[in-house]
């Protein structure tokens, strides 16, 4: 049901005039028929078409002129040059990027393309056949579905549905379509997404009256609007569906950046720096404590006494120990030093003492050899 409601939907451009004076655009909604003016024009247009690739409303001044309305009926661009065979031209479409009216018993196709060197200009004409059907239609739409233009033909105290082969001028009546009152002619022709025919009768006793024509082979036709009575009138056919623009995403709120605590700055140390030409300063080195002496009492070992008649024996020297690695420093001088005194003192000791024993026993030498004499 969704489905069909939105292809039933249809939006056109429809251009209106009386016997005299410039066109008023309207735009016209689709099945309800509602029309919403949009502006008056300075020029009379008929034998309008809508151009979906351009999205464009092309059609054909009281001059031969092509020109080009944008979807809110206002004019784009420059107006071509002036055209005399497209003077008259009545009913219009869009096929491709052509513009294909009636003037008369022809149908002219015009080049809508900018960017030609056709534009503006006939490119492709053909009669319509038979003439007595082609020269009462005043307007038809395209049927994307089968490239055959759909309007209306009126006739008499009556008016039927027909379709035209764009390039062959051909003219057929469309089987299964009811019959519409007669008037002066038919000059509003839309065909809507929902298989229907949209048809507006110019003028017919004193009213300008819409249809809608089923084309599903039932025959029937239901008035849809009322309006007053027009001289001229000329439909673009449905316009395309306009983008559904989506409503802008709400811009997320940033989160303020919280404060970061400040880091405590670890002390540094104090670094006084000594005047110039100043000294360093170096602390003092705390010797090591020396070895205790040797106690003034300690007893001394004796000398064993020599064999008599032998040599006393030479004292024995002591070796001092190797200096240390650093005896540089001052500190390991002074020590050994002190050790080295120590030593010498001792040494000295035993020398008295071997020297006192050798006169006691040179004494009792000499006293045994005088006993002897």
């Amino acid at each position: 049901m969704i489905e069909f409601l939105a292809l039933a939907a249809c939006t056109a451009i429809q251009v209106e005039a009386g016997a005299h004076g410039p066109s008023s655009v309207f735009q016209v909604q689709y099945p309800a028929g509602s029309a919403t003016p949009l502006g008056t024009l300075d020029r009379r247009l008929n034998a309008i078409g809508y151009s979906h690739a351009q999205n464009l409303v092309y059609g054909v001044d009281d001059d031969g002129r092509l020109v080009a309305l944008d979807r809110s009926g206002r004019l784009v661009g420059t107006p071509s040059p002036p055209v005399h065979l497209l003077r008259h031209a009545v009913a219009g479409a869009v096929v491709g990027e052509r513009l294909v009216v009636r003037v008369g018993p022809w149908l002219y196709s015009v080049g809508i393309d900018p960017g030609s060197a056709d534009y503006g200009r006939i490119s492709h004409e053909a009669s319509l056949w038979p003439p007595a059907e082609g020269l009462a239609v005043d307007d038809f739409d395209l049927n994307a579905a089968d490239g055959l233009l759909y309007g209306v033909t009126t006739h008499g105290q009556g008016a039927t549905v027909v379709t035209v082969d764009p390039t062959t001028g051909r003219v057929n009546r469309v089987p299964g379509t009811g019959r519409l009152p007669g008037g002066s002619g038919y000059g509003a022709v839309t065909l809507s997404g929902d298989g229907s025919l949209y048809v507006t009768n110019n003028r017919h006793d004193g009213r300008s009256v819409l249809y809608r024509v089923a084309l599903d082979g039932s025959g029937a036709v239901t008035e849809i609007s009322v309006r007053p009575g027009l001289n001229t009138t000329d439909s673009s056919g449905c316009l395309a569906a306009p983008p559904v623009v989506e409503p802008p995403q709400p811009t997320p709120t940033p989160t303020p950046p919280q404060p970061t605590p400040p880091q405590p700055t670890p002390p540094q140390p104090t670094t006084t720096t000594p005047p110039p030409g100043a000294q360093p300063v170096v602390p003092p080195r705390v010797p090591p404590p020396a070895p205790p002496p040797n106690q003034p009492n300690e007893p001394v070992p004796p000398t064993p006494e020599p064999p008599p008649g032998s040599e006393p024996a030479p004292p024995q020297q002591q070796t001092p120990p190797p200096p240390p690695g650093d005896f540089n420093l001052p500190e390991r001088k002074n020590a050994s030093q002190a050790a080295e005194v120590r030593h010498n003192v001792r040494d000295q000791r035993r020398w008295s003492m071997a020297a006192i024993l050798l006169i006691l026993g040179a004494g009792a030498l000499a006293r045994q050899s005088a006993r002897r004499r």
